[in-house]
């Protein structure tokens, strides 16, 4: 009874949340949300190295909230089968609940490319206890912005 008491609230806070960013209820607070915030990259603002070092450390420390600084105001979020757009809040609570449940061992890179329509795309293996995970980060690059507007964490 317990855990469904805290599911309920749990459901209830997101969708009190969701509320308020797409109602402007909070004014300021709303345009804080919606900024898009630039990655700090020591040199190179193109530099797939730079950023895939720093993503990789966020997921390796399991550290939702330092990823969540590079979520753009909504995200495409798929964990583990659960598809969605979510906003930026939303998807760093989704994010948190992930890692305490598969704590990250070690991270690896597999895969990065710099397409030439404005993205950047990574691909990670993240290893927990239990398995291993494909991780993939669709980053936007415009007006010397980055942004993660999507991030799918699948059983590898």
């Amino acid at each position: 009874m317990l855990s469904y008491m805290k599911f309920l609230s749990y459901c209830a806070f997101i969708l009190i949340n969701s509320l308020f960013v797409h109602t402007a209820a909070f004014g300021h607070y709303l345009r804080e949300v919606n900024t898009v915030v630039k990655v700090a990259l020591p040199g190179d603002d193109d530099s797939l190295g730079s950023i895939s070092e720093e993503l990789k450390s966020y997921l390796k420390e399991g550290n939702a909230k330092n990823m969540a600084k590079y979520f753009g105001s909504n995200l495409t979020l798929s964990i583990l089968g659960e598809n969605g757009v979510y906003t930026k809040y939303q998807s760093e609570i989704m994010l948190a609940a992930f890692f305490n449940q598969h704590k990250p061992k070690t991270v690896k890179l597999t895969q990065a490319s710099n397409a030439n329509n404005g993205y950047q795309y990574f691909t990670f293996t993240l290893a927990t206890e239990q398995t291993n995970y494909r991780v993939f980060i669709k980053i936007g690059v415009g007006n010397n912005n980055h942004s993660i507007e999507e991030l799918r964490i699948d059983k590898n």
